[in-house]
């Protein structure tokens, strides 16, 4: 009888420790870096160098006008001969619709920009605006505004059919009540946490991002270096500093001409000091420049990416005052 049990034991724990090690090995797989995609290393010398970009694109589909706390924005869906990504698609965002009523209107009335939605699907356009490297939408549920993409417009600055071209660089800014849907200390975490690794294969580069979190707006607070404030054909870049609980993070920073922001951006130039504080909100990125550099040294081999994020900067809080 206690050999029995003996035996009975001893299986017992042989087998329980096999579903641990099947478990360990589920976790293994499960935690896997899920965010894999690939974008041409011309592309990324070419977004690298301007922080505005042109593209003749072909409208899939549209989005509603989401609500203020979504976004506030409009979702345009698109595929470009001149984009060659994997995933191919390509998602188009112009800025604060839900409270900006249409071009030459007063007052606000979405409607206005569901109609303008519908007159564009199907149409080939030139869309200009800001790259934005951004692995949220890889996988799962997609749509006409919504297909699978690493690679947004974001925000869109201007969208040209024929000979009728709408701007929309005033929209970019920070609107009343929006604080962004990241608290600071989450995309603080994503800012510290997350891994960026670049292979390029035959001229792609082959981009992980490995992160337990991902998002896209939120208000915070950095340092601009002034020095490092530089022109680039679209707006400004420069680098700024994050205070975090490990320490200082680096990070690149955008502004994009005709927004109010950049011009603040420019006056800080003329300005004495060095370092400057400013609470703003700004839309996560992967930077191309970073991304660009990282594929150039890979040789074929994974390279880590040093200072990977970009923030695009959409306002000052009271930039609009």
């Amino acid at each position: 009888m206690n050999r029995f049990s003996g035996r009975w034991l001893g299986s017992g724990f042989a087998a329980v420790w096999l579903v641990l090690l099947l478990f360990g090995a589920l976790k293994i797989v499960r935690g896997a870096p899920d965010r894999i995609f690939s974008i041409p290393v011309e592309v990324l010398k070419n977004w690298s160098e301007n922080i505005v970009i042109s593209m003749d694109v072909k409208i899939t589909g549209h989005s509603g006008v989401h609500s203020l706390q979504s976004d506030c924005e409009m979702h345009f869906g698109g595929q470009s001969d001149s984009f060659r990504g994997i995933p191919p698609g390509l998602v188009f965002e112009p800025a604060n619709l839900c409270v900006q009523p249409f071009f030459g209107k007063t007052k606000l009335v979405k409607k206005d920009w569901l109609t303008f939605g519908e007159t564009l699907v199907g149409a080939t356009v030139k869309a200009r605006g800001v790259p934005r490297i951004w692995p949220e939408h890889l996988i799962g549920k997609e749509s006409d505004s919504n297909p699978h993409h690493a690679v947004e417009i974001h925000p869109l600055t201007g969208l040209k059919r024929g000979t009728l071209d709408r701007d929309f660089t005033s929209f970019i800014f920070d609107p009343e009540e929006y604080e962004g849907g990241l608290k600071p200390e989450s995309a603080m975490r994503i800012l510290s946490k997350t891994t960026v690794s670049v292979v390029n294969n035959a001229g792609m580069a082959e981009i992980t991002f490995d992160s337990g979190q991902i998002g896209n707006f939120a208000f915070l607070h950095f340092t601009i270096i002034k020095d490092s404030i530089e022109d680039a054909p679209g707006g400004h870049r420069m680098n700024g500093e994050i205070e975090g609980t490990a320490g200082k993070i680096l990070v690149r920073l955008v502004s994009v001409e005709g927004s109010a922001v950049d011009t603040a951006m420019a006056k800080l130039k003329t300005h004495t000091g060095q370092l400057f504080g400013m609470d703003a909100l700004v839309l996560l990125s992967l930077s191309p420049e970073a991304l660009h550099k990282a594929a150039t040294a890979s040789g074929g081999a994974s390279v880590v990416v040093e200072q990977p994020f970009q923030l695009i900067v959409y306002g000052e809080e009271d930039a609009q005052d």
